[in-house]
């Protein structure tokens, strides 16, 4: 049934009476609508690839620095737990000091060539007051071990017992290039006896010796000192340099002073001791 004027498609969704249920009720015809379609894969959104590659490498910093963590926790964990470094006790000093064998030489002339290589570079300037004294370092050839040479020469000037002492001169090494008052040789004994001979000593080969401006060791002295010096190696070698460098610096000749005193490092010990005590050094209480 239509209501004139109105089509069914009019009235479609108006509330109409039924008279046939009893409370009476309202029905409704739902309207039809269209839902939205779904985003398709290429419309959603995709992050871009530096952004993936910065939080990777976020995430792998994080990972690393978890497994720092639990590691140090872990050995700090250990530590706490009773592990400890056990340092050895150092042996007791002898009551009576050992004198030692000479060392075996680390610098050893292979024969007697005439010719010398020199040790390149600057070493340190030692002492604190009075001019530089500067000297190059000569060890004939063919040797291997200039530099050690040069090192041990550097170290006795350098001492506080040394010439240093005095608070009157400093040392330093210079290269072959570079100005120098004076040279330390290391030279064989046919070689140091000819070099000496040029300054008016003779030396047999035998000892070290200074001429103007050149401080020659024997390297047989070097080597092997003197038998029955009665210290090491290491004494001799210290003597020897002090020795000549103090003939280098103005320094003559001293005798023994007395029988069980100590030398004094200008005296030629390598002729024999005469009693005295050896020693390497001309202030050997430092001042």
């Amino acid at each position: 049934m239509t209501l004139p004027g109105r089509t069914e498609e009019a009235w479609a969704g108006v509330a109409v009476w039924n008279p046939d249920r009893n409370p009476p009720a309202m029905t409704r015809r739902p309207l039809s609508r269209q839902e939205p379609p779904p985003l398709a894969a290429e419309d959603e959104p995709v992050e871009p690839r530096p952004a993936r590659f910065r939080r990777r490498i976020l995430l792998a910093l994080v990972y690393v620095l978890l497994a720092a963590g639990v590691l140090a926790v872990g050995r700090y964990v250990r530590a706490d737990e009773g592990d400890r470094i056990v340092v050895p006790p150092a042996p007791a000093p002898s009551a009576r000091p050992a004198v030692a064998t000479p060392a075996k030489p680390k610098v050893r002339l292979a024969g007697a060539s005439g010719s010398f290589a020199y040790v390149a570079g600057f070493g340190p300037i030692v002492g604190n007051r009075g001019p530089i004294h500067r000297f190059k370092i000569a060890v004939e050839k063919p040797t291997a071990g200039a530099l050690d040479f040069a090192n041990q020469v550097n170290r006795v000037l350098g001492d506080r017992r040394s010439w240093i002492a005095s608070h009157r001169f400093r040392f330093q090494r210079v290269p072959e290039s570079a100005h120098a008052e004076f040279i330390v040789y290391l030279a064989s004994a046919k070689t140091s006896e000819r070099m000496c001979r040029t300054g008016g000593l003779e030396t047999d080969g035998f000892t070290s010796c200074r001429v103007p401006r050149k401080v020659i060791i024997n390297d047989d002295r070097w080597a092997g000192a003197i038998r029955g010096y009665g210290a090491s190696l290491d004494v001799y070698r210290a003597y020897a340099v002090n020795h000549e460098v103090g003939h280098q610096l103005g320094h003559g000749h001293q005798r023994c002073p007395g029988k069980g005193k100590v030398a004094p490092v200008m005296m030629q010990q390598t002729y024999g001791l005469k009693g005295c005590i050896a020693n390497s050094w001309p202030y050997p209480g430092g001042s």
